[in-house]
């Protein structure tokens, strides 16, 4: 099908956006390196992973200040628990611990503590049957050596594929809203998301035909680049950018996922405008952006220099763009940020 360009030009069906894109020259992987993970600075516990198998065993590592310390490692359904509602499922001297017996349904969070301090961790990906490209965006370093946090804000592709128990597990990440991203037409075609009653979907479609800004941008010989270039320049579509970056903000529409058809171009950009306004390093926003499949640095650094020409810079962009102001941008932070 037709790439952003022409749907927007021509009214054409969207398409080339639901295949997949992130940033980076390197082939997509699985998981997140150890650098992503986690972001731990001076605590007793550092790049701590999780990965969840297949059969829905949990399999930690981390690194530790001391290796005979013994690590208590905690599991909870609730990303920020309290003490008394945490389950210890392990103890260690070493810096890696084996989980089983867990509910395949739910979406587990694990604190390990030592030495009178403690880490959240997650499994980067979420797990939903059926879904594709599901990540939780939570532990990545962030603005004033913060982090942001576990089970706030999640990323995927569509979600219609869901298996039932893919809905339940959608069911179990608590969410209270979704931000479509797929056109009326996708969607039309593909159906609404399975949600639970109680989880709005919001409907920010990018790629419908009546967003065309005339006269398009001249085309450069890479169509998927010239769709992130719209991104940026397209005022319609940067609307919905900032309607996402907004929602994200605000506590009371939290958790919330923002998905497309993919999960990787326009979702890829939600992300990155969102990691990038955390304070997020640019070298883990493209990295994470390198977690879908089919992605190209080459997609990224044509929305950046886009930026460039508009903007001048990326805070001119959150600024003038998508109405992003300082005072805004604080607020998402002390919203989604929590001390590492």
């Amino acid at each position: 099908m037709p790439f952003l360009r022409r749907a927007l030009a021509s009214g054409a069906a969207l398409a080339a956006l639901a295949g997949g894109v992130a940033l980076g020259g390197a082939p997509a992987v699985a998981q997140p390196r150890a650098a992503l993970a986690h972001a731990s600075i001076h605590t007793a516990i550092a790049d701590a992973q999780v990965v969840r198998d297949a059969d829905g065993v949990y399999r930690l590592t981390w690194t530790a200040d001391g290796p005979s310390r013994v690590t208590r490692v905690y599991a909870s359904t609730d990303p920020a628990p309290r003490p008394a509602h945490r389950r210890l499922v392990e103890t260690t001297k070493g810096t890696s611990a084996t989980v089983r017996g867990l509910d395949p349904i739910a979406r587990w969070y694990f604190t390990l503590a030592s030495g009178g301090r403690s880490e959240t961790t997650a499994a980067r990906t979420v797990t939903l049957d059926g879904v594709a490209n599901s990540r939780d965006l939570g532990g990545y370093p962030a603005d004033g050596g913060r982090r942001i946090r576990w089970g706030a804000v999640f990323r995927s592709a569509r979600l219609t594929p869901a298996t039932d128990t893919g809905k339940q597990q959608l069911a179990a990440l608590g969410l209270r809203e979704v931000v479509d991203f797929r056109s009326t037409a996708e969607a039309t075609r593909e159906g609404l998301d399975p949600l639970p009653p109680e989880v709005s979907r919001i409907a920010d479609p990018i790629g419908d035909p009546d967003q065309a800004v005339e006269p398009p941008p001249a085309p450069s010989g890479d169509p998927i680049a010239d769709n992130y270039r719209l991104f940026v320049s397209n005022p319609n579509l940067r609307k919905q950018f900032a309607d996402g970056l907004l929602r994200a903000a605000d506590r009371g529409q939290r958790p919330l996922m923002f998905h497309c058809t993919g999960g990787n171009h326009r979702t890829g950009w939600m992300t990155v405008v969102l990691l990038k306004a955390l304070g997020v390093p640019d070298s883990v926003v493209r990295q994470d952006y390198l977690l879908s499949p089919n992605t190209s640095d080459a997609y990224l650094n044509a929305a950046y220099d886009q930026i460039q020409r508009d903007f001048g810079s990326f805070s001119a962009y959150l600024d003038s763009g998508l109405g992003i102001p300082p005072e805004k941008l604080s607020a998402l932070r002390a919203s989604l940020l929590v001390r590492a």
